[in-house]
């Protein structure tokens, strides 16, 4: 028999899951609603749907190469992120110096910084360098800011990894870095997962360096192509609320796969 105390949390689970769900299911149900629908008030919860507003962005206005744009600039983020950050922490963590600490709070000072300081340099030396409107230039960019954060996520479960598991590795042959590779790196898994969760949803997201570096050209973002639907008069919203269906739906799947690993991480990180 269930407890009142469990019936009165599972009763405010429940609102509060309705609650937070509610924003995304109306956004899908008005993407397939005509125009006048999504416009009319009261709101219409009886519709015959329709993918007119789908046909229009991803086959007239051809959205898809910004979809394109935002998943390779996305990917190609996460990978390099996660490559790069996962080595820096492992050496942070085993190589341990006089200025390890002042290097890995500097990294996360850099989180700190309100992102539109960065803007303007950051377009004078893209500019530059020719790397304005480019999937490149935003990786760079991208992943110059993703990296603190995989730094600070993968050292905490390398911390976690005793010091002879290495040993123990180099022992039977492998090299330091075969040690790493072969056995460290598979025992950080939830990490990996968690890490990857949280750069690729900053990546995929990302709107303000996406506007400022490639916001009116080939590279540019779903993101900044959603705000175009934005106008000063009107808002498009059944093609808007279409774009945005296709920017979260990819999350909700690559999360749906590996949101097993993503509390692993959060358990293990959580204990130490």
């Amino acid at each position: 028999m269930l407890r009142p105390s469990w019936i009165l949390a599972f009763g405010f689970l429940g609102v509060y899951l309705v609650i937070s769900l509610f924003p995304i299911y109306w956004i899908i149900i008005s993407s397939i609603k005509t125009r006048v629908d999504t416009l009319a008030m009261p709101p219409v919860w009886f519709f015959r749907p329709t993918i007119n507003a789908y046909l229009r962005v991803f086959v007239l206005e051809n959205y898809g190469r910004y979809f394109f744009n935002t998943t390779v600039i996305a990917l190609s983020t996460t990978t390099i992120s996660l490559a790069v950050g996962s080595m820096a922490a492992y050496v942070m963590d085993r190589y341990r110096f006089r200025f390890s600490d002042l290097i890995a709070y500097s990294l996360l000072s850099t989180r700190m910084i309100f992102p539109i300081v960065y803007a303007i340099p950051l377009f004078l030396l893209f500019r530059d360098l020719g790397l304005l409107d480019t999937r490149i230039g935003l990786i760079i960019a991208y992943t110059t800011f993703s990296l603190p954060y995989a730094v600070w996520i993968m050292s905490g479960f390398f911390a976690a990894v005793p010091r002879e598991v290495d040993e123990a590795a180099m022992v039977d042959g492998c090299s330091r870095f075969g040690a790493f590779c072969r056995v460290i790196l598979p025992l950080t898994a939830p990490g990996l997962a968690a890490a990857t969760i949280f750069i690729l949803l900053l990546s995929w997201n990302e709107f303000l360096f996406a506007l400022v570096l490639a916001g009116g050209g080939k590279a540019k973002t779903l993101p900044v192509a959603a705000a175009q639907l934005i106008g000063q008069r009107e808002i498009e919203w059944n093609a808007l609320c279409a774009v945005s269906t296709a920017t979260i739906l990819p999350l909700l799947l690559f999360f749906g796969l590996v949101h097993k690993y993503l509390l692993r991480g959060m358990i293990a990180g959580a204990v130490k």
